[in-house]
């Protein structure tokens, strides 16, 4: 099952897991395999698990879009339960490549046509200073960073988002996904959604 990469049904601009020039992407994608051949969505599960109790401990509400291996939400129905249910959208995924690359945020792209389409346009600057903040909390907590910590991808998630929503690439195939490494992690988000509300608080 395939859903549209943009609500308009125009092409991808970038590349990714869906090529530049696609219209429909992959509804449930498999993700990627660690080295030690353990699959991305467990090592991604067990990193949400341990951000919900820190940000849980810590005074945020959360809502998990899973809680379990059993949870086949498409990307686009995912984002419009964040839209409808959240403050904010934080995917966690690791990347594909081995060479344990650190952690990014994928962000809107500075490409004119897709920072114009709806509801991309309304909504594209709070995308980017949301992964900003978190990249400056994890950069606090001394996670490795992948060169800037910014890489920009017109994502399903934020062609559909209307709330705050980022992608963050937490490590790769080949980093430390031990319960020490996703907690110092885990430290970082809530490092940056701490950053984020102050940012907030001062707009008001």
């Amino acid at each position: 099952m395939k859903t549209l990469c943009h609500p308009d049904g125009s092409p991808k601009v970038t590349g990714g897991s869906t090529g530049e020039g696609a219209t429909k992407a992959t509804a449930v994608a498999s993700g990627t395999t660690m080295l030690d051949g353990t699959a991305e969505s467990k090592v991604t599960l067990s990193l949400a698990m341990i951000v919900k109790e820190t940000l849980l401990r810590n005074g945020y509400d959360v809502l998990m879009i899973r809680e379990t291996d059993d949870a086949q939400i498409d990307n686009v129905a995912r984002t419009v339960y964040a839209n409808n249910c959240s403050d904010c959208h934080i995917a966690l995924h690791y990347n594909s490549t081995t060479n344990d690359a650190g952690l990014f945020y994928l962000g809107v792209p500075d490409i004119a046509s897709y920072k114009q389409m709806e509801p991309v346009a309304s909504h594209w600057e709070e995308h980017n200073e949301f992964g900003a903040a978190l990249l400056e909390g994890a950069k606090a907590e001394g996670v490795k960073i992948f060169g800037s910590g910014f890489m920009g991808m017109d994502l399903t998630q934020t062609s559909y988002s209307t709330v705050p929503s980022t992608d963050l690439e937490v490590g790769d195939r080949g980093s430390d996904y031990s319960p020490e490494a996703q907690q110092k992690i885990a430290d970082g988000i809530l490092a940056g959604l701490d950053i984020w509300m102050k940012q907030n608080a001062a707009k008001e």
